[in-house]
């Protein structure tokens, strides 16, 4: 159905509802007819129609159910006769502006799925007998359910069909071939056409930790890149339970990834994404409103996320899996992740957002030293603890350290804070002071140099950013009495 005969279906459909109050009006002898939506959503009559041929009548298009007298009948299921200046004084009849000519009024409710959704209103100068009109309010009852559904049908039909052709397009873009990396990033994308005001991000585990390591681009609001997962969350519920877990957040409660991100509300639907039965990350969206979360809309995420998840499966083997399958080496984020971040990252940038985001190298300072004084085992160890060690969050810092090459870490930072950066690295010096301790249990001495570029707007992809973050790397492993440079 095209968009110029959706609007003809609504002006027909408006127009046959028109039609039906006054016929009720003039087969029952009523002076007045109204019709008018009960929008429980937001507390409010919505005006419809009316036929009179009173003149000192005029109805608002909405009115909110406190400042209405139809506010105590709204979920009424049955006919009501009143007698207006008993049950009703004639003072709050506000559709009259000067003065009320009525006696008598009968109230006829439209229930839809077991919901008041409008009511009907005849007014009258003498008292109507509902006996011998009750023909004509059945009558009118009955067509109206009969225009309505039709025309529901119709809307609904026309809906779904777009809808679910939507979908299939959705399901289309996740080819198997495609990198895991890439995979997930296609997934939040689509996600996030389903959730016009909200948000979409991917959570990981690396650095000994759960991590936010990717937002959609489109994402309203997202939490910081390496926000930690904290217990007790929605998204630590889904991998907890390895099954997709709906929140409805009332001032922030319960939280969606941690204490520290910006306040919740609407809904949230978390969903774990699940290779060989391991728990590998989990999609975390949410939106400010609750009702983009159909029950249709749920079973389409949840279902491109196991799509998704059965995709990865099938050229991931299971024996010799490695336990996350979104590192590298020794616990740091795989290259194609953070890059991939960067990109999305680039492509959030405005100018007005307080939220700034770093890109570098960091290295430590003599790694030949390292590498003639352990073996081959140890070492792994030792590069392990090291990434652990970097993790930005252990040091009050958002963000999450990337594998680059041997002894060479990427990071990504991201704060309002323009110190991020240096103070990241003044806390890894200062707990450093005394030593490093490995896991082995030995304490070695041990520094860190780093080069590292901020994200701006003449960036236009992760390599220019690498490249940037290499030369400002190479000027500090030059430089002696250099452990921080930016390019």
């Amino acid at each position: 159905m095209s968009l110029e005969r959706q609007d003809k279906a609504l002006r027909e459909f408006k127009q046959i509802i028109a039609d039906l109050v006054t016929l009720l009006r003039t087969s029952t002898g009523a002076e007045l007819a109204y019709m008018c939506w009960v929008n429980h959503q937001r507390q409010q009559f919505v005006w419809e129609t009316h036929s009179t041929d009173l003149r000192n009548v005029m109805f608002q298009d909405r009115v909110n159910f406190t400042h209405h007298f139809l506010e105590e009948y709204k979920k009424i299921t049955e006919i009501q006769e009143l007698t207006i200046g008993e049950d009703i004084p004639k003072g709050k009849l506000a559709h009259y502006f000067d003065f009320v000519n009525a006696s008598s009024m009968i109230l006829i409710p439209f229930i839809n799925n077991g919901e008041t959704v409008a009511i009907t209103v005849l007014e009258a100068n003498n008292k109507i007998s509902l006996q011998a009109i009750k023909d004509q309010v059945y009558s009118y009852n009955n067509a109206l359910v009969n225009v309505l559904n039709t025309y529901l049908e119709i809307v609904n039909l026309h809906d779904r069909q777009n809808e679910w052709d939507e979908y299939e397009l959705s399901l289309n873009k996740l080819d198997y071939r495609m990198h895991r990396v890439e995979m997930l990033s296609k997934l939040l994308e689509e996600i996030q056409s389903y959730l016009p005001s909200g948000k979409v991000s991917l959570v990981c585990p690396g650095m000994d930790s759960w991590n936010v390591v990717l937002n959609s681009k489109n994402s309203v609001q997202p939490p910081m890149i390496g926000l930690k997962l904290e217990e007790r969350s929605a998204a630590y519920d889904a991998i907890e339970k390895g099954e997709p877990v709906f929140n409805i957040h009332f001032n922030n409660n319960p939280k969606l990834i941690s204490s520290k991100e910006m306040p919740i509300d609407g809904a949230s639907l978390c969903i774990p994404v699940m290779v060989h039965d391991r728990r590998q990350a989990v999609i975390v969206s949410s939106d400010k409103d609750a009702l983009n979360y159909k029950e249709s809309t749920k079973h389409k995420l949840i279902n491109l996320v196991r799509i998704a998840s059965l995709s990865i499966q099938s050229v991931t083997k299971k024996s010799g899996m490695a336990d996350e399958l979104f590192t590298q080496n020794f616990g740091a984020f795989m290259t194609e992740l953070w890059e991939s971040t960067i990109d999305h990252e680039l492509n959030r940038l405005d100018e007005e957002s307080p939220v700034m985001t770093w890109f570098g190298l960091i290295s430590p300072e003599d790694p030949s030293t390292l590498r003639t004084r352990f073996r081959l085992d140890d070492l792994q160890k030792l590069q392990t603890d090291f990434v652990s060690f970097l993790n930005p969050t252990k040091h009050g810092v958002n963000g999450y350290i990337g594998y680059n090459s041997d002894y060479v870490y990427s990071f990504i930072i991201q704060s309002k804070k323009v110190s991020a950066v240096n103070d990241w690295m003044d806390s890894i010096n200062t707990k450093l002071a005394h030593g490093f301790k490995t896991s082995s249990g030995s304490t070695i001495d041990v520094a860190f140099k780093a080069g590292y570029t901020k994200l701006t707007t003449d960036q236009t992809n992760s390599y220019q950013v690498l490249t940037r973050a290499k030369k400002a790397l190479s000027e500090v492993v030059k430089n002696e009495e250099m452990e921080l440079f930016e390019a």
